[in-house]
């Protein structure tokens, strides 16, 4: 008889899957039922967060051992090229969690080759400091409390209606905090440009966005914040006129989010 070992394999020990099973843990969640899979895994990864087993290669699972649920952790680029050696290790109807940008939940049962229910999560790096936006879909809803059981822990939950969405969400909330960032990197060599020293304007400028990021939070609305904090002729204004000549600021916004749907669009053929 086939053994059923009601457990997790995460397939990819990347910083993004560590980030998640770190979460997990913290959220109380059992480390004991979840293994991971990594060519590249170290035994301190095992150690650190007690997980149940750690492979390097799907013959190494012991024999006979089948998982409910696959995570697949890793690099879209490189989905074809991990072969279907995971599907042979989920039971049949399992759940299959993906965090890859772009690909699709048809080609992931394809790729299993057996009955399987798929669901699709953009995370974001937040996830690190339990802070990721995790936006997630599946056409199974009796299978979105297994996924709230692993992901919550790292951040909030963000359910779509229509798969399809998954493209423009990971250009806003999956790359996002990325285009943040960029921003900050920039005001502070804007900083150090104007005759700052280079440290402290990258400080002023790190904690300036944390605590833009907490007016956020108290759900006022952006542009109701945006003109508190502007004065008519002000200092402020007067950055905001530069942002606003000919839409400059809305103009870069727009082409960096079509070039990521675009690109996750591109990743799903």
């Amino acid at each position: 008889m086939v053994k059923q070992s009601k457990t997790t394999l995460f397939i990819g020990a990347g910083n993004m899957a560590q980030s998640i099973l770190t979460g997990y843990k913290a959220s109380g969640g059992d480390m004991a039922q979840v293994s991971v899979l990594d060519p590249f895994a170290d035994v301190e990864l095992a150690v650190g967060l007690n997980l149940k087993g750690l492979y390097r290669r799907t013959d190494e699972i012991e024999p006979d051992t089948l998982f409910d649920v696959v995570v697949l952790a890793v690099k879209p680029q490189i989905f074809e090229t991990i072969g279907t050696d995971w599907a042979s290790v989920l039971i049949d109807g399992g759940t299959v969690i993906s965090i890859m940008a772009g690909v699709s939940s048809t080609r992931i049962t394809a790729c299993a080759g057996k009955p399987c229910s798929v669901v699709r999560c953009m995370p974001n790096m937040a996830a690190a400091v339990g802070r990721s936006v995790n936006v997630a879909y599946t056409a199974d809803s009796t299978r979105k409390k297994t996924f709230e059981t692993l992901f919550s822990g790292s951040g909030a939950i963000r359910w779509l209606a229509n798969e399809d969405d998954m493209h423009l969400t990971t250009a806003i909330s999956g790359s996002g905090p990325a285009y943040f960032f960029a921003f900050v990197e920039a005001l502070a060599q804007a900083g150090t440009k104007a005759g700052l020293p280079a440290q402290l304007s990258l400080d002023l400028s790190i904690d300036t966005m944390i605590g833009a990021a907490d007016l956020l939070k108290t759900k006022r609305a952006p542009a109701d914040l945006r003109q508190s904090v502007t004065s008519k002729g002000g200092t402020t204004a007067a950055a905001l006129d530069a942002f606003g000549l000919h839409d400059n600021l809305k103009a870069v916004v727009d082409d960096a989010v079509a070039a990521a749907v675009a690109r996750s669009r591109e990743l799903s053929l």
